[in-house]
């Protein structure tokens, strides 16, 4: 089964694709949201490229990793975003989606508060997967993804 993961951001929407059946990721990348599109144009590119992600990855669960609620520094482009891929998810073939904060990924993959900070800061790999050269958001998408593994499996 392939699994979609997602961490959203203003200007760069970080995605994985995890193939369960290899414990393997096939796709690590980023969507770069232009910024010389307005705000509707900018939803419309991101739902867009991730219906072409699902489509050409055939993936059947998917989560994003969402802004906590009591979060200080809250993006309101970011929050217009994730909204613009959870629809897209519900639009789409996926199966299951889930949307997850911290304290969900920590749960699921049975993390401590060092671990997960360890695997954002790419010092500690989690499953086997080199996560040396990733983002801090990239490195969410992949606990989003290993997290859905877990609930919808």
């Amino acid at each position: 089964m392939r699994i979609l993961g997602v961490r959203a951001a203003p200007k760069v929407t970080s995605f994985v694709v995890y193939c369960t059946n290899e414990s393997a990721l096939k796709c690590v990348d980023v969507i770069k949201i232009p910024s010389t599109l307005d705000t509707p144009e900018k939803l419309k590119y991101v739902r867009n490229n991730i219906l072409d992600i699902l489509n050409l990855y055939n993936v059947e669960l998917a989560a994003i990793r969402v802004t906590e609620s009591n979060s200080d520094n809250l993006s309101i482009d970011r929050l217009y975003i994730e909204a613009v891929i959870q629809e897209a998810f519900s639009s789409s073939d996926v199966r299951k989606y889930y949307t997850i904060r911290k304290s969900g990924m920590k749960s699921s993959l049975n993390l401590t508060e060092i671990e997960y900070k360890e695997i954002l800061k790419s010092h500690r790999n989690i499953n086997g997967i080199d996560n040396s050269g990733f983002t801090t958001e990239t490195n969410e998408a992949v606990l989003a993804a290993l997290s859905a593994e877990v609930r919808g499996c």
